[in-house]
Parts: structure tokens; sequence; C-alpha cells
């Protein structure tokens, strides 16, 4: 059965030459241009991945129904949009896209992006050893409190944003200084620590496995500016996003 994928773009043009290249590898597509239809399609449609436009009707209505996608239902997005400035990045990250496709796009941009979000999607509903449970689920089962099992789970579901440490210390429901400790005792490294390693695996698969520009994947990850998020890449791995991915993209 083909994979479905709604496309939620008012350009008819740009939701014609989408469809095309979905077409041609092997998709099941729809087409709407509204957040009603968007909404309808849900129901009638049962897409498993969604492409959505930001500016719907000059309005930034893709922004609403990410919002709707990320409060109502587990069904992975990738914005399209023509606008990277940093104050509409911010806004965006806060809805959980997937994904972003800049325009003008390729289609290989197109296609990697969906692969990456595809394989993601059932990495988590049915586990990378094929029993349910992802590996690292089990080992958090086995080796984690309660407490420390929740912050996990909060860092994973919200590393596109700026995590700060009260927020994981309120989701344990421990004091600061327990928590801290107790965290680097059972993880094995401080909440920065954790929170900056995983950041930096999911900046490294990006760079690996799309043609995400460095800036996206800055802004992708939280970073406010691709300057910091360079910074922090070169601290990790010794070189620069850029040349990390000439080395793993010849």
């Amino acid at each position: 059965m083909k994979t479905k994928i709604l496309v939620v773009e008012d350009d008819k043009l740009v939701s014609y030459e989408i469809k095309t290249i979905l077409d041609k590898n092997g998709f099941d597509v729809n087409i709407c241009d509204s957040y009603t239809n968007c909404i309808k399609n849900l129901d009638t449609f049962k897409p498993e991945l969604i492409l959505l436009d930001i500016d719907l009707s000059k309005k930034y209505e893709g922004i609403q129904i990410g919002s709707y996608l990320n409060s109502k239902c587990d069904l992975p997005f990738i914005y399209i949009t023509g606008y990277t400035d940093i104050e509409t990045l911010k806004r965006i990250q806060t809805t959980k896209p997937v994904g972003y496709l800049s325009k003008p796009f390729r289609e290989i941009d197109i296609i990697n992006n969906i692969e990456l979000a595809l394989y993601n999607k059932k990495a988590k509903l049915d586990g990378i050893n094929g029993n349910g449970t992802t590996a690292e689920l089990e080992l958090e089962e086995s080796k984690y409190s309660k407490p420390i099992k929740r912050a996990l789970e909060y860092i994973d579901t919200n590393i596109n944003q700026e995590i700060k440490t009260e927020e994981l210390i309120r989701v344990s429901g421990w004091s600061k200084f327990h928590f801290i400790r107790e965290f680097a005792k059972e993880v094995g490294v401080t909440p920065y620590q954790y929170i900056f390693d995983q950041k930096m695996k999911l900046a490294s698969s990006k760079l690996k496995n799309t043609y995400q520009s460095v800036k996206e994947i800055a802004f992708d990850l939280g970073y406010t500016s691709n300057s910091s998020f360079t910074n922090a890449f070169v601290k990790h791995s010794g070189v620069s996003p850029s040349h990390f991915r000439k080395k793993y993209c010849r």
C-alpha cells in the first residue's frame, strides 16, 4: 500500500510540482489549500505525513494547522516555507515540525526529508529492534527511575527547542539538587551535557541524511543563530557542520 501524504498548499503551481514529484516516487498524494480542508482530510484521507505551507492565504494559517497537529494528533508534518528569518523560525519551532523545506526546493530535498520523517515515525511506533519498543526505551525501563524517565522523555519530545533545567526539575517532581544529583548518577552525565549530546547526534544525522541547510538545522534544534549552532557543533565534533557534511556526503 502506498504511503499517504497530504500537501497543504494554496499556490497551485507549487502544489502541482510537489504532487508530480511524489507521484513519481510512488506516494499516494492528496492536495488541499486551507485549514478547514486540511482538518477534513485528516478523517477522510487519513495521511501518514503532511507537507504544510506556512503562509496559507498570507495569514500564517499553516502555523495554526501545525499547532493543531501538535496538540491533537501524533502526525508528523514538514513545513514548506519561503521565509527563513529568525522570528518566523522561532515561531514555527513551538509547533514541533519534523522538518523544513525552503522554497525553491529540489526533488531530492523533498524525498530525503520525507524518507527521514517516515523512518523516524516507524522507529518510534514499531521499535528499531522490531519487537514494539526501541532498544533505548528498553534500557530506560530497566535502568532509570520514573522521575528520570519522565525527564528523558521530555528531552526527547522537546529536542527541537531550548530546554531549561528548571523544566526538567518540574517534570521530575524532585528538588533541584536532588534531580541534578540523581540525573548524573543514573545517566552518567549532567542534564546539560545529555541535552547537548542528543542535539548534536540529531544534527549529525540531519547533516548526513538530509539536504537541509546548516541554518535550517540550527533552528530546527532550537539554536537562535547559525553561529551558536556552529560553535556548539565544533565543540562536539571537532569540525564545522559544513566540513562534517562534506566528509560524509562525497
